[in-house]
């Protein structure tokens, strides 16, 4: 080749080698950065440890989603460098799952792509009614209720014994057939089973018992005869009649008690080890041999119970008409005591919250906080019954009890009028300054109480929630009329205030109305914050108080009524304890006062969170409502004055301590 030729492509060579060094090409500035996403799905547990999400890229990501109040991750951008970011979520209680798409992209937006979280549902879970069932000698079918938040046809059910038949789970129960037992006792068991796609598995076992009854020669007495036993065991060969009103699966009444009750309303209280599958309103014959009477007790009220029955003590069993007596409040008896009735013409004195408004835990020191059931598990005594004040068109009023392991605890009240079914109950609550000597009802089941949301017994005249108009928003601001937040239009002029107050601002001072936390079981429920149950700002607390102090409403209408009137209130008091107040009225704010029949009540001082001795049989864990019924006096009035105030300081109560209302109201009946 000619040599000017070699060197002239030499040289082109070079400065074509030269020209990339020197002037980079356009085509890079360009480039779009790269992502490399190991994982495009995230399944998340129900609860668990935070996750790490792996990210590749060659430049500088950033990550974005939806706001969420369950889900959050440590950042939003991150370096070349960072190969992850971590995701912190809360606990799924729900039965259903829950989603969050989170886009990754290149700082310069021109490479994405998506990841999608889905966080599982709470666990599987199979629960019956009990572990342990006694079935009657006499084959047949039997039920269970099964609480389940899987699919009833996904489960699978196992008898380990032949003589167990023709099984299925339908609407919430499982049920079951048996043959005739004709020899002895005899035990099994089934096995409830569920599998999800996940590789959760949901397991529980139901042991039975099938007993041959030896008590066929019994002979029937009365149910004054079995009263006068003495407390011990019962060698009479003896049997009682009567239809199961209390079947021993309730959620608001202890396991495996039940309650025989004859036609005259007397009751017979017996409880096993083992739940007997007793369906309700069976007509049954009872053999008591071989049981044992033992004395309970409830606060200072004692009853008897007779122990150790089994299914082996049912001589007989068979499906019968039960008519549940009706009565009003006043009609109540202490003959009537563990006998079901039904309660007609009630409603919900003060419909607010959950039928729980229990403090159960605070936002005090780590441990509270994070405990949703901190004081329960501290002081079981004082969590066994919520009470209810409840009422009735003729004006009398009651207390209805829940536990908070009745299914409905932490539903909100139901507003209107109906019928309450359940077992007589005296029980001495001495945190809710409850005597023994008060006849409550104690329902079953949440249909036993038939309280919708139409009130066919009274009209809401005029109401105060007392909840602070914006928590977030209130800051520093004041206002100095408190009008109603319920109630009737006409009412729109009403105020509630305290004597000598100045203005209404977020936190209490002298003369000074502020907010305080109301107990509401049916708010909060998914924080761990020690707010679990409660509504920050939910009441009003105030100070100074005397004698001569009292909250009031004023500039309230009664024209054109003509019915009953009554006030309902709900109060308590710093730990320390309140004073007894009384309710007095008036037909102006300078007018005289006279004081309302039968209204004295005692404010009690609330459970405290750190202060030693805060926590006794006298703290009420809650608020507690208050009704009256007002005087005819009060009717077709242009206006009305109420007042609630301190008359004394009841014995073990030193000084006067903030009070605290919650909500406050007066009704008429229709």
């Amino acid at each position: 080749m000619n040599m000017k030729i070699k060197d002239s492509i030499a040289w082109a060579a070079f400065g074509a080698v030269m020209a990339i060094i020197m002037f980079p090409s356009c085509s890079d500035e360009n480039e779009a950065g790269i992502l490399e996403i190991t994982n495009n799905e995230i399944i998340l547990q129900a609860e668990g440890t935070p996750v790490q999400v792996e990210v590749k890229s060659n430049t500088e990501w950033r990550i974005d989603f939806a706001e969420s109040t369950w889900f959050s991750t440590d950042i939003r951008g991150a370096q070349s460098s960072r190969t992850y970011f971590t995701v912190t979520y809360d606990e799924n209680i729900s039965d259903s799952e829950r989603f969050c798409d989170i886009r990754v992209f290149t700082k310069d937006g021109k490479t994405s792509d998506v990841i999608k979280i889905k966080q599982l549902s709470r666990y599987p879970f199979i629960v019956p009614a009990s572990d342990n069932m006694e079935l009657f000698t006499k084959g047949g079918e039997y039920n269970m209720d099964i609480s389940t938040n899987v699919p009833e046809t996904d489960i699978v059910i196992t008898p380990t014994v032949e003589w167990v038949k023709e099984y299925r789970i339908s609407d919430g129960k499982l049920y079951f057939n048996t043959e005739t037992n004709s020899q002895s006792p005899r035990t099994g068991s089934i096995v409830l089973s569920y599998d999800d796609q996940y590789q959760r598995k949901a397991t529980t076992t139901i042991n039975l018992s099938q007993a041959y009854s030896e008590y066929a020669n019994a002979e029937l007495v009365s149910y004054p005869t079995v009263y006068g036993y003495p407390v011990g065991g019962i060698t009479n060969n003896v049997y009682i009649e009567g239809t199961i009103v209390a079947t021993g699966t309730s959620k608001n009444f202890p396991n495996n008690r039940y309650v025989i009750q004859n036609e005259t309303g007397e009751t017979v209280v017996f409880e096993s080890e083992s739940l007997i599958t007793f369906a309700q309103f069976a007509k049954v014959s009872l053999c008591l041999k071989d049981g044992t009477i033992k004395e309970e007790s409830e606060g200072s009220f004692t009853y008897r119970l007779i122990s150790g029955i089994t299914a082996a003590h049912v001589i007989s069993s068979e499906l019968s008409t039960f008519t549940i007596p009706e009565k009003t409040i006043a009609e109540l008896t202490d003959n009537m005591v563990f006998s079901l009735v039904t309660l007609r013409d009630v409603e919900i004195a003060s419909p607010v919250g959950a039928f729980t408004n229990f403090k159960t835990t605070d936002p005090g020191a780590a441990d509270r906080k994070a405990n949703k059931n901190y004081w329960v598990e501290r002081f079981p005594a004082y969590y066994r019954y919520y009470p209810t004040c409840i009422r009735d068109k003729n004006g009398s009023n009651t207390y209805m009890l829940t536990s908070l392991d009745a299914p409905y605890a932490h539903e909100t009240l139901p507003k209107g009028s109906g019928t309450i079914t359940g077992i007589v109950a005296k029980v001495k609550l001495t945190n809710f300054d409850i005597s023994e000597s008060r006849l409550c009802i104690l329902p079953l089941h949440r249909e036993d109480i038939n309280i919708g949301d139409m009130n066919e017994i009274t009209s809401v005249l005029v109401e105060w929630d007392c909840n602070v108009p914006d928590w977030k928003e209130i800051g520093a601001s004041t206002f100095t009329e408190y009008h109603p937040t319920g109630g009737e239009a006409s009412q729109s002029n009403a105020i509630l205030n305290k004597d000598g107050n100045k203005h209404f601002q977020q936190t209490y001072a002298d003369y000074i109305l502020g907010f305080q936390d109301d107990f509401r079981g049916d708010m909060n429920l998914n924080t761990t914050d020690g707010y679990y149950g409660r509504m920050r700002g939910g009441a009003f607390n105030s100070r100074p108080w005397s004698t001569s102090s009292y909250f009031y409403v004023d500039k309230i209408s009664t024209v054109g009524i003509s019915t009953s009137l009554s006030l309902q209130v709900e109060m308590n008091s710093s730990w320390g304890g309140g004073p007894v107040a009384v309710v007095e009225y008036a037909y102006s704010m300078s007018g005289e006062w006279v004081k309302v029949d039968n209204s004295e009540f005692t404010i009690l001082g609330q459970f405290d969170r750190t202060a030693a001795g805060g926590q006794t049989e006298k703290n009420i864990p809650g608020y507690k409502v208050y009704d009256f019924k007002l005087p005819d006096a009060l009717l077709n009035r242009d206006n009305i004055c109420i007042r609630l105030r301190p008359v004394r300081l009841p014995s073990g109560v030193s000084s006067f301590m903030p009070l605290r209302l919650a909500n406050i109201s007066i009704k008429y009946n229709k």
